[in-house]
């Protein structure tokens, strides 16, 4: 595939809560050991009673006023959804191949407490215990699939007490003859809204996800809201205009910011 991606993903208009999907290789999931790790991640106790209908099981925790759900489906994703967003991970080379065979999935859901960022985080290490499983291949959530160990490697802003910007947003790349960008997608899970960085079509891609990384850690750090007709920079020379109109790559409205030095 070119650098165009299929971002026509639906909004999560629910803020604070987050849900995610992952992927198992086979129809086996160890659920008291997802217990077990629940609670040496969370410091939790998370209790585990096995099912007596055969092929499902859930686990559910409250934790600092968060509601936790972990559900085991023993099928895959319809409709080739997670194979489909595999195909936008640019970052992934094989990844379509390696989802195409997830045969299962545990559903990771998390409803807040007002305290989106807290909620977030918590969400990150429900799911890091939840990729301990032997046969996870991936995760899946907001528009993306993630290799389990760039999900981890990712989650480790949490150790330096940093937000794990990568491991909630997805910065999914478009482009066209005229232009290429780069569009967010979770920032509805924090109540923010999605954006679309663009440049034209001879400006560095890499370049732009480093300042739409930069714009969204800004925007999540200090619960800073942009709008319409404001400007925006990452000095004191540089300001961008920011607009909101149909999304060039996200269904709905976007908030849109001309990349330039």
């Amino acid at each position: 595939m070119g650098l165009f991606e299929k971002g026509k993903e639906k909004e999560n208009e629910k803020k604070g809560s987050f849900v995610g999907f992952v992927l198992l290789s086979d129809t086996n999931a160890d659920m008291k050991k997802l217990s077990e790790d629940l609670g040496e991640s969370l410091g939790i106790d998370v209790p585990y009673e096995k099912s007596e209908k055969e092929g499902t099981e859930a686990l559910v925790a409250d934790h600092k006023g968060c509601h936790m759900m972990f559900g085991f489906m023993p099928m895959p994703v319809p409709n080739g959804e997670a194979e489909y967003y595999a195909e936008c991970n640019y970052m992934w080379k094989n990844g379509v191949d390696v989802v195409k065979k997830h045969k299962a999935q545990i559903i990771v859901g998390i409803t807040g407490n007002g305290d989106v960022i807290e909620t977030g985080k918590i969400f990150v290490k429900a799911v890091l215990s939840a990729l301990r499983q032997e046969n996870a291949i991936a995760f899946y959530s907001d528009g993306a699939v993630h290799e389990p160990n760039f999900y981890r490697e990712a989650a480790k802003a949490l150790d330096k007490d940093d937000l794990p910007i990568l491991n909630w947003i997805w910065f999914g790349v478009y482009s066209d003859e005229k232009q290429r960008g780069i569009y967010t997608f979770g920032m509805k899970n924090f109540g923010k809204d999605e954006m679309e960085i663009y440049a034209d079509g001879a400006a560095d891609i890499n370049e732009i996800r480093i300042f739409a990384a930069d714009i969204v850690y800004y925007i999540l750090s200090g619960d800073v809201t942009l709008r319409d007709g404001e400007t925006i920079g990452m000095s004191a020379e540089q300001k961008l205009p920011i607009t909101r109109s149909k999304g060039i790559a996200l269904d709905g409205e976007t908030l849109k910011i001309k990349y330039s030095k």
